[in-house]
């Protein structure tokens, strides 16, 4: 009856919102075609469908992950993305034209949202699911909802001031038009896709994390909350650590080899450390969620986007486009603290961050040097995608054996971790 309540409530909410969003869309229409074209406008019309299937596919969806029956949502998902690749075969590649083209994508979205919503209600009802009446739980489930719509609306609302941000405060500092866009575009199409991969990890093993932790902030059981939450936080340190040296060691070749171009090899060895705050501020978001904390996380995420401004705004007259991933860095390293220092305050844990992340940051050092030397020794000797597989493993089984040989990290407990996003796993890197 919970969960029958609970879906439905979510139904409702998501409707409404999906109603408001698509009111603003009709009574913003000249602004954003303003803004945009009317081509533009005439797309967004074209996916408009797809945010009301979406409301209803997530609340089934969500039953589903609070179940733990991930095979099921993977399924869901599977088969949206496999729908969606099939029709755009179809209709993209007889499109009389690129407009055409791009409101038949546009088309095929929505039509693949819409499979995934059967499959997720199918499987929903499969397994004796039932929608009951909302009064029981909607207030429940808007208080935690909303903070989390929030966060995504304000995420929204900052990529494009950025995207409009960074390239103007670039030619402030000197660069032309053409270079300014070229290294934004450098930067968000080519680095920070790299720097995302250890989250694709760390995102699937929060899916099979946070229903375990939510049931025994239910029953309270402190002592399992705990385990789960520094197991939690130890693996996304190494997972993140283990991209570092790699990225440090070979990131210019890297650059070259899959983009042919040195400078997004550059940047990426230059802020690979970033992915270590974009992890821990994932996963203890995911926490915080998980222990009915979304509000605090919501103001966290909102305090760390302020040094983001800051930074996009003031550095990039001194840093260049380097200025992006420091704001980055210094925005999410700081709702990263913020959300550890709530978790240890809300659950009276002492550190238990600060020894494997100082451990995990000396190791790094020499398994970068390693990998480093191996990319310079092999450069003019194997081919180039040989030279970065050497560089790249030597890096990664550097830093491997120094967590275990000093017990940073545990292995049986690795391996658990892994084998809890097997599945998920597949469904992340499909969805990218």
């Amino acid at each position: 009856n919970a969960e029958g309540s609970a879906v439905m409530s979510s139904i409702i909410i998501g409707l409404c919102y999906s109603v408001l969003l698509f009111g603003l869309m009709f009574a913003l229409k000249n602004l954003i075609i303003k803004f945009t074209t009317e081509q533009c406008y005439t797309i967004i019309l074209c996916l408009s469908p797809s945010i009301f299937i979406t409301a209803i596919y997530s609340s089934f969806r969500g039953a589903l992950w609070g179940r733990q029956q991930h095979t099921q949502n993977c399924t869901s998902e599977l088969g949206e993305q496999f729908v969606r690749l099939i029709l755009f075969l179809v209709f993209l590649t007889t499109a009389p034209s690129p407009m055409v083209g791009a409101i038949r994508a546009g088309m095929c979205y929505s039509i693949s949202c819409l499979v995934s919503m059967f499959i997720a209600i199918f499987f929903y009802f499969k397994d004796g699911g039932v929608l009951r009446s909302p009064k029981a739980s909607f207030k429940t489930v808007f208080k935690s909802s909303f903070p989390l719509t929030c966060m995504h609306i304000v995420s929204s609302i900052l990529q494009p001031i950025i995207a409009v941000v960074v390239p103007y405060e670039l030619q402030c500092a000197g660069y032309t038009e053409k270079e300014a866009i070229g290294l934004f575009g450098i930067v968000t199409g080519m680095t920070i896709p790299l720097l995302s991969l250890p989250n694709t990890l760390i995102g699937s093993y929060a899916t099979a994390l946070i229903p375990e932790i939510s049931t025994n902030v239910v029953v309270k059981d402190k002592t399992a909350l705990e385990n789960q939450i520094k197991t939690a936080i130890c693996f996304t340190l190494f997972i993140c650590f283990c991209f570092v040296p790699v990225y440090i060691g070979a990131g210019e070749e890297i650059g070259s080899l899959l983009f042919n171009n040195t400078t997004s090899g550059y940047l990426l060895m230059k802020s690979s450390i970033v992915m270590v705050p974009m992890g821990i501020s994932a996963i203890t978001q995911s926490i915080l969620n998980s222990l009915n904390l979304e509000i605090k996380s919501f103001k966290n995420y909102v305090f760390g986007s302020i040094f983001m401004i800051i930074g996009i705004v003031f550095l990039p007259q001194y840093m260049g486009i380097n200025a992006m991933i420091i704001g980055t860095g210094l925005s999410i390293s700081f709702s990263s603290y913020l959300n550890i220092r709530m978790i240890s305050k809300h659950l009276g844990i002492k550190s238990f961050v600060l020894k494997p992340l100082l451990l995990m940051s000396v190791f790094t050092i020499p398994s970068s040097l390693l990998g480093n030397f191996v990319a310079g020794a092999f450069r003019f000797v194997v081919p180039q995608f040989i030279d970065v597989c050497l560089s790249c493993a030597s890096s990664l089984i550097s830093f491997v054996l120094l967590c275990i040989v000093f017990n940073v990290i545990n292995v049986s407990t690795l391996f658990v971790s892994l084998k809890k996003i097997k599945i998920l796993k597949k469904k992340k890197s499909t969805a990218k």
